[in-house]
């Protein structure tokens, strides 16, 4: 069985169809960080690990305004998601991403349910300086999965 996501090349005013396995839904709905690539100004490329959850078509991920990869997803539009199992790591899926939203409303709450996933707590910032969240929404635009080649 595939899930079939409809994705929006507003670019060409067309829509593209991608393809996830049942396999790789099921993979994408595990707990493991995902490794986010951004391109910087000088076209450098910056990997972050961050929490994720995978609902509703779209990739959730948690920043906080001032993160320097937020600004990066924000300027470019896009990223490239990576996301390895802890325990195998040729079990990988790779995604390119565009950029859907980024708002700071209900982001705190959004942390907690992340860090409830991740850690089984709410959400403790480490930092001594309020951080104003903010809830990052990415769309698949391509996939490319080793639980679909892997037997």
């Amino acid at each position: 069985m595939r899930h079939r996501v409809r994705l929006a090349d507003e670019a060409r005013g067309v829509g593209v169809t991608e393809l996830i396995s049942d396999r790789t839904a099921a993979f994408l709905a595990g707990v493991m960080p995902v490794v986010v690539g951004v391109r910087r100004r000088g076209g450098a490329v910056k990997l972050n690990p961050a929490w994720y959850e995978y609902r509703d078509d779209r990739f959730w991920l948690n920043s906080w305004r001032g993160a320097h990869w937020l600004a990066h997803v924000e300027r470019e539009r896009a990223a490239a998601l990576l996301f390895l199992d802890p325990a195998d790591m040729y079990r990988l899926v790779h995604v390119d991403a565009r950029l859907i939203d980024t708002t700071s409303e209900g982001a705190a709450e959004h942390l907690d349910s992340l860090s409830y996933r991740y850690r089984g707590e709410p959400y403790r910032s480490r930092s001594r300086i309020p951080q104003q969240r903010v809830i990052v929404r990415l769309a698949p635009e391509r996939v490319r999965s080793s639980l679909d080649w892997l037997a």
